[in-house]
């Protein structure tokens, strides 16, 4: 036992951290107000961070903001993104991270939820406001003459962050300014972040991963390079943006860093990779391994704040890599269904403990309740209750094994499949409805009764669901197979095979065959056809990179991948390939 809670129990946080992210920001600023602190399209120094944040709050408190619900913000990934949450905070309020790339029902969605009332916006995405919300355009706050502003307090809430929920409705995970501080600085220490650092931020701000990858270079006085989402979804852009800024940590999700590698991308030997959402596969691993400085598996739920516990990768790590041991600030146990401690190789429950806990679901006590409870050997302390399946090795590292529920991670976002057969059940003419992950095929919905039309109902989710929530594949029966107790038979619910919707209209130009030859190398599908959607043939980010390699190889002109995103019907995709390489040529 004793051995088992020395192991789970991290290191003590850097003496003398700030309580508040925005107090560490902030010191950085006054001691080197010079240094560079984000780039993006442009470049912000410290004091211009500092300045212009505190004109975003002056602006925010003229508007009512500050002590009541959470201020939305919706802005383009750039410099600027930093700059508006912190002025949310520095007004004394909290934020709520909204993706343009959402449907409007869902930001409609999340805002109500927490009762927001102003919209921090900017350029394109003021178009992507929220109806019945104030729309502050975050261009004309920064002109806002400075005022006095208002003390940023540990307790007080940081953000807002929903992740999915199985009875239907998102949960919102309340995150304190002391939750993200404590993460932010034991990160800092553990995998390591110094002042000499620049750290890519490329995951959204509605992930939990998008706050570490802002403020644990902000608070050590390091840089932060902004990168947009068109970036993201090139890897070939991606890479190239890594290398010209001269990024030395990348925190990367298990699909980013798969498709960069699928770019050509070579990394540099200076530096840290740090790899989440999902365990790193040993494919994964001996790629990387040898082309960087350190690798790092990490692990967290949302509910933690962000990582929680890690693991440094080496050559020894041959099959499943372990998440490893806590990181500074927090604790980890593996509890038996009697709440005892689990012994080596015995799975339980993991549940996690320390500064990241966040304070709750907002407005769900009884959700709060099951997941947030008092730590059974810290008096006075709290766990959050992870759902997740783990067991410690012999050496004392932490393995995870799996889910105990209904929740799964697609493309390393966190979806409970609960939420998306809720939506799927309140559509007209739907008896039952399931979903299940099927492999290639990812998210697949399961309808009765067999006159259900999947084309109807798929684009009433889009209006409702972010993308990775909506199946690409659907199939319509009579009955779905039940279990005695009357809930659907996961388990006999038949594989998608073949679309029998699939419309076949044969390809006809030459850039079409290129394209579907590409498609149909890398999808691993025999025959494609001038009608297909690419994700609905079980694309992703991953092989979208590979196809526009391969036409980059064929064309010898750089094939962004956004032009396959933008146009998924290979008809289309190859129309406007054909017009790209004609404006190429006419151009020379």
């Amino acid at each position: 036992r004793a051995a088992l809670l020395a192991a789970g129990t991290g290191a003590a946080l850097p003496a003398g951290a700030p309580d508040t992210v925005v107090a560490a920001v902030l010191a950085r600023a006054a001691t080197r107000p010079d240094a560079v602190a984000v780039r993006g399209t442009g470049t912000l120094t410290y004091a211009e961070l500092d300045r212009l944040s505190a004109a975003v709050a002056a602006g925010l408190l003229a508007a009512g903001a500050g002590g009541g619900p959470p201020v939305g913000v919706c802005v383009p990934r750039d410099e600027l993104l930093p700059v508006a949450l912190l002025g949310v905070w520095r007004a004394g309020a909290a934020y709520l991270p909204l993706d343009p790339e959402h449907p409007a029902g869902r930001r409609r969605e999340l805002c109500a939820d927490v009762g927001t009332t102003l919209v921090l916006a900017r350029g394109a995405t003021l178009a992507a406001a929220v109806p019945g919300t104030t729309v502050l355009d975050l261009d004309t706050l920064l002109a806002t003459a400075p005022v006095p502003l208002p003390a940023v307090r540990p307790a007080d809430l940081a953000y807002v962050l929903h992740t999915s929920g199985s009875t239907g409705r998102p949960k919102g995970v309340e995150i304190t300014q002391a939750n993200l501080a404590g993460q932010v600085a034991g990160y800092a220490a553990v995998p390591g972040v110094r002042p000499d650092d620049t750290m890519l931020a490329a995951a959204p701000i509605t992930f939990d991963q998008g706050s570490e990858e802002i403020w644990t270079p902000l608070a050590a006085g390091a840089r932060c390079v902004v990168v947009s989402r068109d970036t993201v979804l090139d890897g070939y852009e991606l890479a190239e943006r890594i290398t010209a800024t001269g990024v030395t940590v990348a925190d990367l999700s298990v699909p980013l860093a798969r498709l960069l590698l699928a770019a050509g991308w070579e990394p540099d030997p200076r530096l840290r990779v740090w790899v989440g959402t999902e365990a790193p596969d040993p494919a994964l691993v001996r790629a990387l391994l040898p082309r960087v400085a350190e690798l790092w598996n990490t692990y967290g739920p949302t509910e933690a704040t962000i990582q929680c516990t890690a693991h440094r990768i080496t050559a020894a790590d041959t099959g499943a890599v372990p998440i490893g041991r806590p990181l500074p600030g927090n604790r980890a146990y593996v509890l038996d269904a009697a709440g005892r401690l689990a012994p080596p190789g015995v799975t339980g429950e993991l549940w996690i403990g320390g500064v990241g806990v966040a304070a709750g679901y907002r407005d769900r006590p009884e959700a709060t309740a099951a997941a947030f409870v008092e730590d059974p050997f810290v008096p006075g302390g709290r766990c959050y209750r992870t759902g997740d399946l783990a067991r410690w090795t012999d050496d004392l590292r932490i393995e995870f094994v799996g889910r105990r529920d209904h929740q799964v991670k697609v493309r390393g976002h966190r979806i409970e499949l609960g939420e998306v057969e809720s939506a799927l059940h309140e559509q007209p003419g739907v008896d039952r409805a399931a979903v299940a992950v099927r492999g290639e095929a990812g998210l697949v919905g399961y309808l009765s009764p067999a006159g259900v039309d999947p084309t109807v109902v798929e684009h009433a989710l889009r209006e409702r669901l972010p993308e990775y929530m909506v199946p690409r594949r659907w199939v319509a029966l009579d009955r779905l197979p039940l279990l005695d107790s009357g809930k659907v038979d996961r388990r006999a619910l038949p594989d998608p095979g073949p679309d029998p919707a699939r419309e076949r209209v044969p390809v006809r130009t030459d850039a079409e065959h290129l394209a579907a030859d590409a498609w149909a190398e890398v999808l691993g599908t025999p025959e494609v056809f001038a009608s297909d959607d690419f994700f609905a043939l079980g694309g992703h980010s991953f092989a979208a990179v590979r196809v526009v390699g391969r036409l980059r190889d064929a064309l010898g002109v750089p094939v962004p991948a956004r032009l396959l995103f933008d146009n998924p019907c290979l008809a289309d995709f190859a129309a406007e390939l054909e017009r790209m390489l004609l404006a190429l040529l006419s151009a020379e």
